[in-house]
């Protein structure tokens, strides 16, 4: 097993605030109010996510069970070369199917065409296989701004969700993966918030990895709409929402845990089973909703800390990314729950990106937090991944552009991986338990 230089280092973005006009108009809640009625009417909206690795790219749509369905892909715009791809579809609770389909052995940096039944024909393009900027954001939170029964609330929050998404994209137009960190919307068990999370014309040709959040993990509408790859089966605690899960992507492995269940051995279980299926990576991040280092330091985060934190020190996490608290926070590199004078774990804790929510961070930070936001607007972070650094720049969404409001890096330090294991009677015991679930649930994945 390889290890690797890396010298954790952080930088505070410069003391002159950079402010950048965006290039294209900001998403307006009277452009949104004009297609609203189009866009929660569309039940067969589709999803992307990424794939297992970079060669695969992963769909998810719903339909009536009585509508057969069809997916066609391929390199040709017009789709003359076009394939058809093998759809797997599992019954939902809302007597609807849950179609998925798995393009696997793309290549690399290509562009390709895709059109599900008779819709309009989409694209997407594959990413690198040692470089990866991705966008990452959490707590959209669809219909908190007010009365999540008016649509007046929903139009003002897609629409919020919208302009993040075009503001990063004008910005850094090679962003390639989304990555957002749970509470996608308000109620879980709604239909129609979902609909509009999924109704920004980006999500049609770019992958979304989604996290559980305390909003949405009583009702399984995350795993109907998103095809996560290699779903952690053999959880001995399994929500209804969905299931954690890992995959590889710009040499970046990638872990997302649900921070709603309170069982760190089911989450040292699929840490352990992504580090052995990708020893070598790069850089290794974990998003979960809940903070282990939040600005807050309230709810959750102390008792999450002395439960997972040991995990990210032992499987040598570089990276963990947050939300929950809506206030965005960088820590700094952190070991043993100290500050570390070498290696260590970044946290980023994030804030309301769609502005349906957004809070200041307090003035005065906790010690191990090196950035804070003190303003309530929306923000979001560019991340960048290359051989030698992570680099995190974070933007607060304003009217008319957007302002760099901090920045940082991570830079490769030494990794040893002797412990990075499960060990003792009890792994043993629940490996064993465990490889049961994953046999069951896989047989019963209808009742997902």
């Amino acid at each position: 097993m390889k290890n690797f230089k890396r010298l954790v280092s952080l930088t505070l973005c410069a003391a002159a605030i950079i402010t950048l006009r965006v290039s294209v108009c900001a998403s307006s809640v009277s452009d949104w109010t004009d297609r609203w009625d189009d866009a929660v009417s569309d039940e067969s909206v589709v999803s992307i996510a990424p794939g297992a690795d970079g060669g695969e790219m992963r769909f998810c749509w719903l339909s009536p069970l009585s509508e057969k369905q069809k997916f066609i892909y391929g390199k040709s715009e017009d789709l003359s070369d076009g394939l058809n791809a093998e759809i797997s579809r599992v019954p939902t609770l809302t007597a609807q199917f849950s179609n998925r389909v798995a393009l696997k052995e793309l290549d690399e940096n290509t562009k390709y065409f895709y059109k599900v039944n008779s819709r309009e024909t989409h694209s997407f393009t594959t990413g690198s296989s040692d470089m990866l900027t991705a966008l990452f954001v959490t707590d959209s939170q669809i219909g908190r701004s007010g009365d999540y029964r008016l649509d007046e609330v929903l139009i003002h929050d897609t629409a919020g969700w919208d302009t993040a998404l075009m503001s990063a994209l004008s910005i850094r137009p090679d962003i390639s993966l989304i990555l957002s960190a749970g509470d996608q919307v308000e109620i879980g068990a709604s239909e129609k918030q979902y609909r509009a999370f999924l109704a920004p014309d980006s999500l049609r040709s770019l992958p979304i990895a989604t996290t559980v959040g305390n909003h949405e993990f009583y009702f399984p509408y995350l795993t109907w709409h998103f095809n996560n790859p290699n779903r952690h089966n053999g959880a001995l605690l399994n929500l209804l929402s969905d299931k954690g899960y890992y995959f590889l992507n710009g040499g970046v492995l990638f872990v997302v845990i649900d921070s709603n269940n309170p069982l760190a051995i089911d989450h040292e279980a699929l840490i352990e089973k992504a580090v052995k299926s990708h020893p070598s990576a790069r850089w290794r991040v974990v998003m979960m909703h809940h903070s282990v280092y939040s600005c807050e330091n309230g709810d959750k985060a102390p008792a999450l800390r002395q439960k997972l934190a040991p995990l990210f020190d032992k499987y040598n996490i570089s990276l963990v990314l947050s939300g929950h608290s809506h206030k965005y926070s960088r820590s700094y590199p952190m070991h043993n729950f100290n500050i570390a004078q070498s290696g260590g774990t970044v946290y980023l804790e994030g804030g309301c990106c769609s502005g349906s929510n957004p809070k200041a961070s307090p003035e005065a930070l906790p010690s191990y937090s090196q950035a804070g936001h003190p303003a309530a607007e929306p923000v979001y972070s560019v991340i960048s991944f290359s051989d030698e650094e992570i680099k995190i720049e974070t933007y607060a969404v304003r009217d008319g552009g957007e302002t760099l409001v901090d920045s940082g890096n991570v830079s490769c330090f030494e990794r040893d991986d002797s412990s990075a294991r499960m060990s003792g009677v009890a792994a043993a015991i629940y490996k064993a338990i465990s490889k049961l679930l994953e046999i069951k649930r896989s047989i019963f994945d209808i009742l997902r």
